[in-house]
């Protein structure tokens, strides 16, 4: 090996490659190839500690971002980290467009096989495909049979996953027809490469990424009805249990459509219809990443709770387009690869441009015997495929002795395949030194009238091992970059453009799902829950120890009544006369707080907030996203190993700190859309308990001596600048209660939750023309003029006097209507009723 363009500032020192593979890298005789020289010529004018600082810069944004995949086929199992590797695969632009040109072929093949095994069935009736494949397999949809899609198409989307053998040539080692996952990784990959390298990226002339996905977005917009020129496309996920949703959430925002569950979606006169705010409103084209089965409960699988009942007929009516059509899936099957040459015979008239790696289905005869006589050199797989359901029990499996695989496959011929062992060409990979790794590719294609669309670019994957791609893919993987090579200068593109058509100026609409505003109320209730929390436990600890600590012990019984009112510790702390039975608080409460199993924990209402961020991330900035991960990253305690009570403290200040940075953003850069709004009221009515909570603990009982009890609620409040701003050192009840009940100027106090809440109810959607006013409305006005109507300074002498039911009476009433309210709010929007004859009154604001 030579030393000159390889050990450039010693990055690729040592980097040596598997014996009898082909390298992407480096030549036979060890030299860099052509497309790598030009790399690594560019790379030398960075030097290798820029190149560091630069990975890992662009690691601290894959963390920050939060994206992440899950390969596993559990629904226990977590989703991992994104592992994208700092040196691209490089490829040049020539041997790309030979590929391109093979894949077009092949989608175009698969798209005629669909269109005849749900039509015609000449293939089966010629013999060119066994019957038997076909109608044994799982996905195949007899529902769907004899139903032609809205625009003739089945495969409106196709991947294949490739790799390139020792001698130089590219396979396909699978067809994935289903729903083709990885494409939003592979933009991610490509936005984080580029700004790392924008030097590297422009010297290279890399071809761009963003025609495709035009392409993608004229594709879809051409499902609609004939003539619409902005049709409503949706992007149907399994949803946040799925290991691809941060990716659905990722395209979804980035092609600028609505990311929908199952449960978002009803069939209304075969027309599928959103559910939202503002009542049903019809859905044009479905960009479904949901396997076809999971799609329709009445029709494909009684057992999904993904599907929209009636999806199949509303398909079968030309009243929705659907990309990929039903039953797409039905190909990525492995034992149709044995039959493609044949196929392509039939349909095409053409030899294969790019082969597939052999295979051989046992469920014929002749393939069996040839099977069982190389079982040896062959890896056996599962002869149907149903996307995200791979068996891992196969690795085993393929470790059995010869003698019991033999027997087995001859007991189910049917239900396996024999392939040949693939060896992957291998690529470096960057991890402090580099080190070789295989490689796969998964390419993408999008229809266009007749033909394909090729990605110019791959979601390229790299493994240490050389198992079978699914089993790699379990077991951990990196990621790539792919850079295809051009000639010359590479045009800028955006997805960006002006539109024909002039637009109707608008602020905002009712379109928001009745799910996604479920959660962002949900999101806004938790926001505030872990926010009174911390306050609350900062000022209990910093009165447990150090300078802070009261010498006349009000503050701390008062507190814990608090917390034990909000579930966060044993109720007997509460009652004095228990609490000296109890463990000291001191050493309870660390625990307390990080105790995930109590769902009232601070720690679980943290992992709450987490989760329903990632479910509404298609619908809060980018920075918004951030803090709620770093929120749930930072509030751990192993930041600090044993967690004591100095540990808590500090914890408490960086996650108020961080809660404060996450309502900040909101109230400055969310956009006041009914997301907005249902976040605002899950906040607000959520404060508004807390307020109460803190009174009615503080409160009632009065304490004997009022001063310390009164400044530590205003502590926790976030009002004593406030009061010492206007009354100095003078704590007296009235002030306090004033402050914290009736003051309208406090953003803390109970009543500027009320007028919010007033304010924000007011403004939902709902028939204008109706007389009179909804529950909520009603709700939300009595519980305004309550407060309004208060006067507090009788009130609170009469409560220094020791007469409480004025006071008491008062939060009775609050905490009885608040429930209501929300209640109130559920009922009408987050419970979708309204009739879809109602649509048009429906004024949205």
């Amino acid at each position: 090996m030579t030393t000159s363009p390889l050990s450039v500032n010693h990055l690729f020192q040592g980097y040596t490659p598997p014996p009898g593979v082909f390298d992407e890298f480096l030549l036979d005789g060890g030299q860099p190839r052509p497309q790598a020289k030009l790399f690594l010529d560019a790379l030398s004018r960075i030097g290798r500690e820029e190149f560091e600082h630069r990975w890992e810069q662009a690691q601290r944004t894959v963390q920050a971002n939060d994206f992440a995949y899950s390969g596993h086929v559990s629904p226990d199992d977590q989703p991992r980290p994104w592992e994208l590797d700092a040196i691209p695969f490089l490829i040049p632009a020539a041997e790309w467009d030979t590929i391109a040109t093979a894949l077009k072929q092949r989608a175009r093949l698969l798209n005629l096989v669909l269109s005849d095994l749900y039509g015609q069935q000449t293939l089966l009736t010629q013999g060119t495909l066994p019957a038997e494949l076909v109608f044994s397999h799982p996905g195949f949809l007899r529902a769907y049979h004899g139903q032609v899609p809205r625009d003739n198409c089945f495969l409106h989307f196709y991947a294949a996953d490739l790799a390139r053998s020792p001698n130089g040539k590219w396979w396909v080692l699978a067809d994935r027809t289903e729903a083709a996952s990885g494409i939003g990784f592979a933009l991610e990959n490509r936005i984080l490469t580029s700004r790392m390298f924008p030097e590297l990226f422009h010297q290279c002339h890399v071809e761009r990424l963003a025609p495709f996905f035009i392409a993608v977005q004229e594709r879809l917009r051409s499902l609609a009805s004939q003539g619409m020129e902005n049709p409503r496309v949706v992007l149907l996920s399994h949803g946040p249990e799925s290991p691809n949703y941060f990716e659905d959430a990722y395209l979804a925002r980035y092609l600028g459509y609505t990311l929908v569950e199952g449960g978002d979606l009803a069939i209304r006169r075969n027309q599928v219809m959103l559910k939202t705010l503002g009542g049903l409103i019809p859905v044009d084209v479905i960009f479904r990443r949901q396997n076809s089965g999971d799609c329709d409960s009445l029709e494909l699988t009684p057992t999904s709770k993904r599907g929209i009942s009636g999806l199949t007929q509303a398909a079968r009516s030309g009243q929705v387009g659907i990309a990929n059509s039903l039953g797409s899936g039905l190909l990525e099957s492995a034992a149709f690869m044995a039959y493609m040459p044949r196929l392509c015979k039939a349909l095409l008239g053409e030899e294969l441009k790019l082969p597939g790696v052999a295979t051989w289905w046992c469920g014929d005869p002749a393939q069996l015997s040839y099977v069982l006589k190389n079982l040896e050199k062959l890896t056996i797989q599962s002869a149907f495929r149903i996307r995200g359901h791979d068996h891992p029990a196969m690795e085993s499996w393929n470790q059995l002795p010869l003698k019991k695989r033999a027997e087995l496959i001859q007991a189910r011929p049917k239900q396996f395949v024999a392939q040949e062992k693939v060896i992957r060409s291998s690529v470096p990979v960057y991890k402090g030194q580099t080190t070789p790794a295989h490689l796969s590719l998964r390419s993408y294609a999008v229809s266009t009238g007749e033909s394909y669309t090729v990605m110019q670019g791959a979601l390229a994957r790299t493994s240490k091992s050389l198992d079978p791609l699914e089993v790699s893919i379990r077991k951990g993987e990196g990621s790539k970059d792919t850079w295809v090579l051009s000639d010359h200068p590479v045009e800028h593109i955006s997805l960006l453009k002006e539109q024909g058509r002039t637009i109707s100026l608008r602020r905002s609409g009712s379109e928001l799902p009745s799910r996604a505003a479920d959660n962002l109320f949900w999101l806004g209730r938790q926001l505030e829950r872990a926010e009174s929390l911390a306050r609350l436990l900062r000022s209990l600890v910093n009165r447990l120890g150090g300078e802070t600590h009261s010498n006349s012990d009000l503050e701390v019984p008062v507190l814990l009544r608090c917390l034990a009112d909000q579930g966060q510790i044993e109720p007997g702390y509460a009652i004095e006369k228990m609490r000296n039975q109890l463990p000291p608080i001191e050493h309870v409460l660390p625990t307390a707080v990080f105790d995930e199993t109590q769902s009232a924990s601070l720690r679980s209402i943290v992992d709450e907030l987490f989760r329903l961020g990632s479910i509404v991330r298609d619908r809060v900035s980018l920075d918004t996203w951030r803090i709620i991960r770093r929120i749930d990253k930072g509030f751990q305690p192993a930041r600090f190993g044993v967690t004591n009570l100095s540990d808590v403290l500090t914890m408490m200040n960086d996650l108020i700190t961080e809660l404060s940075a996450f309502s900040g953003i909101i109230m400055e850069s969310m956009t006041r859309t009914q997301a907005f709004r249902f976040l605002e009221l899950g906040r607000r009515l959520e404060r508004s308990l807390q307020i109460i909570s803190l009174v009615k603990n503080s409160f009632i009982p009065m304490p004997k001596i009022q001063a310390p009890v009164l400044e530590t609620v205003l502590e926790v409040a976030d009002s004593l600048m406030t009061y010492r701003s206007r009354y100095l050192s003078n704590l007296q009840l009235s002030a306090v209660l004033d402050l914290l009940l009736t003051d309208e100027s406090n953003p803390r106090s109970l009543v500027f939750q009320f007028m919010q809440l007033s304010k924000q109810v007011e403004r939902l959607p709902r028939n204008r023309e109706l007389p009179g006013y909804t529950d909520e409305q009603r709700l939300a006005m009595t519980l305004l003029q309550s407060v309004r109507m208060l006067d507090i300074q009788e009130v609170s002498e009469t409560h220094c006097l020791g007469d409480y039911a004025p006071l008491e009476k008062l939060i009775e009433t609050w905490d009885a209507q608040l429930p209501k309210l929300s209640e109130a709010i559920s009922h009408r929007y987050l419970v979708h009723a309204v009739p879809s004859h109602q649509l048009a009154d429906i004024s949205p604001q």
